[in-house]
């Protein structure tokens, strides 16, 4: 593991879907009032709790706690997402992709924490899909995203970003 989780990004004048507080729903709808080309999708997801400073257990691989050791600290992100239905032709599959790699965790000093991929023992269960999953119309899915912080760093909000629509944020405020 060579590269760093995290990356520098500007997100101080992004402009958001929505700007909630942890426990709040962001209703899909809204992409289509938004931006009316987006396909209409109806459900919704929410930050239901972030806990930093989780640890696994001594059985997480060597090098993988090696390099984290000192510099990075382990943190989840409790989230579920429902998927009610999209407007599609007669026939067509409802189901939606989710993974965790829309989630981000933004720092105070605007740096962006990707989610951590590997399934190690001691994260909190049930883990959030790290490879892409199908969500069936009228099913939701909850699950923790683990990312690893930088030590000194503070998370300032959560960011959902998906590929074609606005971000959504959350903080615990």
């Amino acid at each position: 593991m060579s590269s760093s989780p995290v990356a520098r990004l500007d997100t101080g004048h992004v402009r958001l879907a929505d700007d909630l507080t942890f426990g709040e729903s962001y209703d899909f709808e809204k992409d289509t009032e938004i931006d009316p080309t987006v396909t209409k999708t109806r459900g919704h997801m929410t930050v239901l709790a972030y806990r930093p400073g989780i640890a696994p257990q001594e059985e997480a691989p060597q090098d993988i706690y090696g390099y984290l050791k000192g510099k990075y600290s382990w943190a989840s992100l409790k989230v579920r997402i429902c998927n009610d239905g999209m407007d599609v032709d007669e026939g067509e599959d409802e189901s939606t992709s989710i993974s965790v790699w829309p989630w981000a965790l933004e720092l105070r000093d605007g740096t962006l924490v990707t989610p951590f991929d590997e399934d190690l023992p001691g994260f909190p269960r049930p883990l959030y899909p790290t490879d892409d999953e199908d969500l069936e119309a009228g099913a939701c899915r909850a699950g923790n995203v683990i990312f690893a912080v930088p030590q000194s760093q503070q998370v300032a909000r959560v960011l959902y970003i998906r590929q074609g629509s606005l971000p959504v944020a959350w903080t615990d405020r």
